[in-house]
């Protein structure tokens, strides 16, 4: 009897939250729920919004991660009274599938919480049909209707950037200069990418491949997506927005599409600007 008594004693004094992680336990320091990324699948330099409810005073932020990749932090900071946290995240980083992690600290207590995220290339949409008269492609108009210079050699093709090498060619010019789109097409892509290449555009051209155009200047870009352009046509500025260190034109050629498939790859741009300068 006596040593029933003593276990009894010990269960009585035994700390609540010493269950707190076991099975029907309630849980001790902060939570969280409805933790979303939305939407769920995005386009590169495309925005996500991260929202939830968690314990009040908690601290709170998303880590997105994925398999051979270095995570990418998202402070929300602390949990006000309400309990309701939102944030917006550019997605500046390569296509693929990844994690969004909810991390929740307080109390001395951290949990996690996750929701799929998908980065992935936007599909090529149906072209709107280029009229006869713009399908001209024996003669190619420089992009940068201004003074310019290829920059030095770190401007070119092919030479090594952090985490991927160049995939295009430096144009440097005054901001503010027009840029046009060489030959007619339509226009693929128009977007913004805060970490990379600022406002841009991308045109299918007539002849086949795609051309890139990367830093324009904030509220000049001058086309909408599926919209037909002419030989010449203006489609934006010069800028610095984006990873830019100075005003220039980014410009890239692609062939077998942009980011369409594993076929899909940039090209030496130098030769045919240095051409169409002449």
């Amino acid at each position: 009897m006596h040593r029933v008594a003593l276990l009894l004693a010990a269960l009585l004094s035994f700390p609540a939250t010493a269950a707190a992680n076991g099975s029907g336990g309630m849980l001790a320091g902060p939570t969280a729920q409805r933790f979303t990324a939305t939407p769920a699948s995005v386009a590169p330099g495309a925005k996500v919004t991260f929202a939830l409810r968690a314990t009040a005073g908690a601290r709170v932020r998303v880590d997105v991660i994925a398999a051979d990749k270095s995570a990418v932090r998202v402070r929300l900071g602390r949990v006000g009274e309400s309990g309701s946290v939102r944030g917006d995240w550019t997605a500046a980083v390569a296509a693929g599938k990844y994690t969004a992690r909810l991390v929740v600290t307080g109390a001395g207590v951290t949990r996690y919480y996750r929701t799929p995220l998908s980065v992935v290339t936007p599909p090529a949409p149906t072209p709107t049909p280029v009229p006869a008269t713009l399908t001209s492609t024996a003669s190619k108009i420089f992009p940068v209707q201004g003074p310019f210079n290829f920059g030095g050699p770190d401007a070119r093709f092919g030479v090594g950037r952090p985490g991927h090498t160049h995939q295009g060619q430096d144009i440097v010019a005054a901001e503010g200069t027009p840029v046009v789109t060489p030959i007619a097409g339509t226009v693929h892509w128009t977007a913004y990418q805060a970490k990379g290449a600022g406002y841009y555009v991308v045109i299918a051209g007539a002849d086949g491949r795609y051309y890139a155009f990367m830093h324009f200047q904030e509220g000049s870009t001058a086309v909408t997506k599926g919209q037909a352009v002419t030989a010449g046509q203006r489609i934006g500025l010069v800028g610095a927005t984006g990873d830019a260190s100075g005003p220039h034109l980014h410009f890239e050629i692609w062939v077998n599409g942009w980011w369409a498939s594993k076929a899909s790859t940039p090209i030496d741009p130098l030769p045919e600007l240095q051409a169409w300068a002449a």
